[in-house]
């Protein structure tokens, strides 16, 4: 089925992190694993004009924290210039055999750069109210690609 929702999600101090209000509403292949785990596990067997409520554990959302995925690079591969400085916070988006990968710059020390691959929710837990406003029966092309065609 393709799943129609709008949507608030919260942070664990009530911080409002994203939203169908502000990026319209989110439609997905249920069953697809197009949305955390434990998002999609609270809608199933909803129907159009069911409320949600769901707290979902950073093991059934972007997964924890991987330490592994903070590490040290050379700051040459980073544009650097007077223009442009390398500065704790900005993120650079970066593909590894065909996975997209955000890099948040953590520390700039002399000509090394500390940079963080974990996603930037990784490890918390999410909190998403809403409501389901659509439901229809996937097309063959759609289970074949494996999310839903825009309309």
């Amino acid at each position: 089925m393709v799943v129609t929702i709008e949507y608030v999600l919260k942070n664990e101090k009530g911080e409002i992190i994203d939203s169908s209000e502000k990026n319209g509403k989110l439609t997905y292949l249920h069953g697809f694993r197009n949305i955390v785990e434990g998002l999609e596990e609270a809608l199933e067997g909803k129907k159009v004009g069911d409320f949600f409520s769901v707290s979902v554990p950073p093991e059934k959302g972007y997964g924890l924290r991987d330490e592994n995925m903070v590490f040290t690079l050379p700051r040459e591969n980073f544009k650097d210039d007077e223009n442009s400085k390398v500065e704790p916070g900005m993120e650079f988006e970066v593909t590894i055999k065909d996975v997209i990968y955000i890099l948040t710059v953590v520390e700039v020390s002399g000509d090394k750069v500390k940079v963080d691959a974990n996603y930037p929710l990784a490890g918390k837990p999410l909190y998403f109210e809403g409501k389901v406003t659509n439901i229809r029966i996937s097309y063959s092309d759609e289970l074949a690609q494996g999310y839903p065609i825009k309309e």
